[in-house]
């Protein structure tokens, strides 16, 4: 179990450099002898991540889960590995609004599974175990740069508990809710419609449908496409920047829209940085909208607990653990009690959105 979670850590690492430098070559460096991302681009690069995916999905290998099932671990071959991670790269570069985890989960599990395979264990459990530990390894990697770095902290975090503000978590952590809620519906109803395995036509439709909500964003804000594009927990830190109402909420409202269909339309990805980024607009919006609301860090931050809880089912503990974790690591011990809040009424609120039958796909 140690010898996979430590080699799953470090190729983990490995693949999420991997990831974060083929998005930042796609559409930072590619655009950025632009002044601004063409039409033409966007358009393009996501059609082609359609098609790519379709393409790997149907002809080299389709073990990959959909994203709106979370995150699994399962033993992995390496033949398997391979048509997985194909089609998760492709849909990353390719600006689609899911996440690195299920990237780093598979590379986890592979490890796990050669691993065990080598141990010959005559237990089927213990092997199971090392498949584990292979993929916790490599999910861990997702917060060891970001917390060497410094890059999850909010700035600005006050140095009290703000009790007169606690009241404002619980607005924030129902909207960010909502708002994940009602984006995996619509991924629920395309997921649907394009029925088990992949669907060219759903892929392609879908992927116009992210490029014209990063378009329209852009051109009523003048902000750049990648509020809407990728995954976006890089941007969390940035959001602050932004103090106009109108231009979060179209943040909002376009970047749910494209998480939504990216969820549903067999793509490959995680589903939880992008409902982090949801969650963070919607706290920021509070935070802008009321003048004598929460303050900008304590709306983000239960906006991203609020946002992961209501993207995975999970026990009341595993809830309230996250919120003390997340709202310590992106701010300090003062910000833990409106994370706690966030949590709570996260996980009391019912996940209505999970009552559509959608299938695989």
């Amino acid at each position: 179990m140690l010898i996979a979670g430590v080699i799953g850590l470090v190729l983990g690492y490995v693949v999420l450099e991997l990831v974060n430098a083929g998005i930042a070559l796609v559409w930072e460096t590619v655009p950025s002898g632009w002044e601004t991302t063409p039409i033409w681009y966007v358009i393009g690069v996501l059609v082609l991540a359609a098609v790519l995916v379709y393409v790997i999905r149907t002809r080299v290998g389709d073990t990959g889960h959909a994203p709106l099932a979370g995150l699994a671990v399962s033993s992995m071959t390496p033949k398997e590995y391979l048509g997985a991670i194909l089609a998760i790269l492709a849909s990353l570069f390719g600006g689609v609004v899911l996440g690195p985890e299920v990237a780093l989960v598979a590379t986890g599990s592979v490890v796990g599974t050669l691993v065990a395979k080598g141990m010959r264990f005559s237990d089927p459990k213990d092997a199971k175990k090392v498949v584990g530990f292979g993929a916790l390894g490599a999910i861990l990697a997702l917060f060891v740069g970001p917390l060497l770095a410094g890059s999850l902290s909010m700035d600005g975090s006050p140095q009290s508990i703000e009790v007169a503000q606690l009241g404002w978590a619980i607005v924030v952590a129902i909207i960010a809710t909502v708002a994940v809620s009602l984006a995996r519906l619509i991924a629920a109803l395309v997921a649907r419609a394009a029925g088990p395995g992949p669907h060219l036509g759903i892929m392609v439709g879908s992927s116009l449908v992210i490029a014209a909500a990063a378009i329209a964003m852009t051109f009523m804000t003048g902000e750049s496409v990648l509020y809407v594009l990728t995954s976006g927990e890089e941007l969390i830190t940035e959001l602050p920047t932004i103090t106009s109402v109108s231009t979060v909420v179209a943040i909002i409202a376009f970047k749910s829209l494209a998480y939504a269909v990216s969820l549903g339309a067999g793509f490959r990805g995680g589903p939880f940085f992008p409902a982090m980024f949801v969650g963070a607009a919607s706290g920021l919006l509070i935070a802008l909208a009321l003048p004598d609301g929460p303050s900008v860090q304590a709306a983000i931050i239960v906006g991203v607990v609020a946002s992961v809880i209501a993207t995975a089912p999970m026990k009341w503990p595993l809830a309230i653990i996250l919120g003390i974790v997340i709202g310590f690591a992106m701010g300090t011990w003062t910000l833990v009690p409106a994370a706690l809040i966030g949590a709570v009424v996260a996980r009391a609120i019912p996940r209505w959105a999970d009552r559509i039958s959608a299938g695989p796909n």
